[in-house]
C-alpha cells in the first residue's frame, strides 16, 4: 500500500461522531474518534495503552475517553488523565505510545493529518459547498479496489461509455481535444470542443443552448475534480476524496455540487438517485477489477486516451519519493484528440 503521508484525510462525516467514540481506518492508521465536552472532535491511536484495548469500544467521560477494560482515561491529546486502580502513593505513568492526531472539522466532515510534522494549511475545501446559490450533497462509498484504481476510475471519460450506458453519454461517439497541464499539487485535463452530454442525467438537467465547459483534475493526495459549467452563472461539480483504509479497501466521500436553472430542492432527490446508481456501477465494475489486480497483478497497456492515470500514478509515487520536484507547473504534453 502506498502511503501519502504528510496530508489531510476524511476520517468520518461529522453526522456520525456523536455521543459515544467510533472506530475509522485512515491510510492504515486505527483511530478512536471522540468528541470532548464542547463537542470539540479529537483522534487518538485507537489503543489503551494498559493492556491494549479497543478504546473505540469505551466511553466518553468529561474531557476524556475511558477504557472499557480498567477505566483509564485520556484526553485529546492523548495524556494519561486518571487511572482508578492504583497502589498508594503510587503516580499514573506516562505512556510514550499514546498518540494524537491533528484534527479539523469542516464542509461537514472530520478530516485527520496523517504525517509527523504539524500541519501548517488546513484541509481541501470542497468547491462551492456552502456558498449562496449553490447545493450540495454528500454520498459515502466503499470501493474494493486499489486508491489509484478509484481515482483513474473517476476521472475516465472511456469508460462511461460501457459501463454507465445511457445514463452519461449517447451511443455515438465524438471527438474532442484534451489539453493537460500538471499542476504543483496534481494534474488537470481540459476537454475542448466537447459537445453537450446525451445520457439521461445531463439531458435532463443541464442547461441547453450554452456552450459546455468540461475539465477533469487530480489533486494530491487522492482528491479528483470533474467541472461542468455553462457561462458565469451555471455549473454542475462532482468532487470525490479517497481514504485508504488497506490495500484495496477506499473510503471514498462524494460531493454532489450544483447551480442550475431548475431550484436545488427540486433536482435534488432525482441527482440523489442518479449518481448513487452511476456510483453503484463503479463500485461493482471495480469490485471486479480489485480481485483481477489481486490474481495477475498491475500489469497495464495504456494509449493516449488513458489520459489522466499514468499522472495520478507518477504524481503520487513522486510525492513519496521526491517531493521537491512538485513545486513548479510543468506542461504535461501536446493535445490529444479522444473519442468520447
Amino acid at each position: 500500500m502506498l502511503r501519502l503521508a504528510g496530508y489531510w484525510y476524511i476520517a468520518a462525516p461529522s453526522s456520525a461522531l456523536r455521543r459515544r467514540p467510533i472506530r475509522r481506518v485512515v491510510e492504515n492508521e486505527t483511530l478512536v474518534l471522540f468528541r470532548d465536552s464542547s463537542s470539540k472532535p479529537h483522534a487518538l491511536v485507537d489503543r489503551c495503552a494498559h493492556r491494549g484495548m479497543a478504546l473505540s469500544m469505551g466511553k466518553v467521560r468529561g474531557d476524556c475517553i475511558e477504557c472499557p477494560y480498567h477505566g483509564w482515561q485520556y484526553d485529546g491529546d492523548g495524556n494519561l488523565r486518571h487511572v482508578p486502580a492504583l497502589c498508594q502513593d503510587e503516580w499514573p505513568p506516562q505512556p510514550k505510545s499514546m498518540h494524537a492526531f491533528p484534527v479539523h472539522e469542516s464542509d461537514e466532515h472530520i478530516w485527520v493529518w496523517i504525517g509527523d510534522e504539524t500541519p501548517t494549511e488546513t484541509p481541501f475545501h470542497f468547491p462551492h459547498c456552502g456558498e449562496r446559490g449553490w447545493t450540495t450533497f454528500f454520498m459515502h462509498t466503499l470501493f474494493e479496489a486499489p486508491v489509484e484504481a478509484c481515482l483513474e476510475n473517476f476521472l475516465d471519460v472511456p469508460h462511461t461509455l460501457f459501463v454507465h450506458p445511457g445514463l452519461f453519454r449517447g451511443k455515438d461517439r465524438q471527438p474532442a481535444r484534451v489539453r493537460i497541464r500538471r499542476l504543483a499539487d496534481g494534474v488537470v485535463a481540459e476537454f475542448l470542443d466537447e459537445q453537450p452530454l446525451r445520457g439521461i442525467g445531463p439531458s435532463l438537467v443541464f442547461p441547453r443552448d450554452t456552450v459546455m465547459r468540461h475539465s477533469d483534475r487530480f489533486i494530491l493526495p487522492a482528491i479528483t475534480r470533474v467541472d461542468y459549467t455553462f457561462g458565469p452563472r451555471h455549473g454542475f461539480v462532482i468532487t470525490s476524496q479517497c481514504t485508504q483504509r488497506e490495500d484495496y479497501l477506499v473510503d471514498v466521500t462524494t460531493a454532489i455540487t450544483w447551480r442550475l436553472p431548475l431550484p436545488g430542492w427540486l433536482l435534488k432527490p432525482f441527482l440523489r438517485w442518479y449518481c448513487r446508481r452511476v456510483i453503484g456501477q463503479d463500485v461493482a465494475i471495480l469490485k471486479v477489477l480489485g480481485q483481477q489486480l489481486r490474481d495477475f497483478g498491475p500489469t497495464y497497456t495504456s494509449t493516449a486516451a488513458d489520459v489522466l492515470g499514468r499522472h495520478i500514478r507518477g504524481l503520487r509515487r513522486q510525492a513519496v519519493e521526491d517531493p521537491d520536484r512538485l513545486a513548479e507547473e510543468v506542461n504535461a504534453g501536446p493535445e490529444t484528440v479522444l473519442l468520447i
